[in-house]
């Protein structure tokens, strides 16, 4: 941990977007009274990190009707109809 990625929580309250910045590069570490209390990451590291969609194989008696019908719906969509957010 480098001095420039620590950062009070004091700092953090009055300088926010001065501190945030860099975020894409290195997380910082926010301290209370000179202890080590949370760390803030950029959005993307973090949705990499802890956002992991985990697939779930269903038996065939575990799937109902409408999740059936909901699949065939999906399967309907075209890419254009998409949000490319």
């Amino acid at each position: 941990m480098i001095k420039d990625q620590c950062i009070s929580v004091t700092d953090l309250r009055t300088n926010t977007k001065k501190c945030l910045e860099g975020l894409e590069q290195e997380p910082k570490y926010v301290f209370i009274n000179n202890k080590p209390v949370a760390v803030i990451v950029d959005i993307v590291a973090y949705e990499k990190t802890f956002k992991r969609t985990e697939l779930v194989e269903l038996d065939e008696s575990e799937v109902t009707p409408e999740m059936k019908k909901k699949v065939e719906e999906a399967l309907k969509t075209r890419k254009e109809d998409l949000l490319d957010i």
